[in-house]
């Protein structure tokens, strides 16, 4: 298991272009533009024995990602910038690499199917980066034993939402700001940056800005938080708000604690 953190500072630059800064370490780290006026930056690479329910960023790991901002950055930052921190566990392939960095980020088949048994598939390592060319290779592994079955067809599949006509999303915007005048410029931004084409059944038959229910902060509204949780898997608070909407990093404590109670009600 290698843990991975990253950091959430603010933009410190202008534009929207990224930063990829190479360490004494031979690791490099991004630095991406984040949420509009914010950055993301990571991430780490380190061995990790514990539970994955425990797992977050260290001091030692925000240290060693300001450390590297600051090797390049005029504008230096400070453990006071960093307004919020998180961490993942990678269960990489065990290829016997040394360091971490360097252990394999490809992905491993066992197909069990002995003795005519419906076939089982185990994937050991991989990446979120190639969860598409993963699955379709684990179906080419299943395909004797699926009759019918259709082949591969994800390389030009959109993703959920990402129908955007021409692939404006400029344009895009502005088609959900004029068929729906009730949106501010950034509720507008908000919801087509975030859910694509998917906005228009998330705003739905909404004719005014009350008709999204409860206002939580922001640019939070009630029917955001239902379809969510509709159409995905949203079970907890922290669900909502810092793994599907990052409204979590634009609401005070008092706005948040108000959403868990409603989460916790409905």
């Amino acid at each position: 298991l290698i843990k991975g953190s990253h950091i959430i500072v603010p933009k410190f630059w202008e534009g929207g272009h990224a930063y990829l800064l190479q360490n004494t370490d031979k690791r490099v780290v991004f630095v991406n533009p984040y949420e509009e006026d914010l950055c993301l930056i990571g991430t780490t690479d380190i061995p990790y024995s514990g539970s994955p329910d425990d797992v977050a960023a260290d001091d030692g790991e925000i240290d060693y990602l300001i450390g590297i901002v600051n090797r390049y950055a005029k504008r230096k930052l400070k453990r006071a910038d960093v307004l919020h921190s998180y961490a993942g566990v990678r269960p990489l392939f065990d290829d016997s690499a040394a360091n971490p960095s360097a252990v394999t980020r490809d992905y491993a088949f066992d197909l069990d199917a002995a003795g005519g048994q419906a076939p089982l598939i185990s994937v050991f390592g991989g990446k979120i980066t190639t969860f598409r060319r993963l699955a379709e290779h684990a179906m080419e592994r299943l395909a004797p034993f699926l009759p019918g079955c259709a082949g591969s067809w994800t390389r030009s599949a959109k993703l959920p939402g990402g129908d955007i006509a021409g692939s404006d999303f400029e344009g895009f915007v502005a088609e959900v700001a004029g068929k729906y005048p009730f949106l501010t410029a950034g509720l507008a931004r908000h919801y087509g940056r975030l859910y694509g084409t998917r906005a228009h059944a998330l705003i739905g038959n909404a004719r005014r800005i009350e008709d999204l229910g409860d206002h939580f902060g922001g640019l939070f509204y009630e029917r955001e938080a239902r379809f969510v949780r509709e159409t995905e898997w949203a079970q907890t608070a922290e669900d909502v708000l810092d793994r599907r909407t990052k409204h979590g990093l634009h609401l005070n404590a008092a706005e948040i604690q108000r959403f868990r109670e409603w989460m916790a009600a409905v």
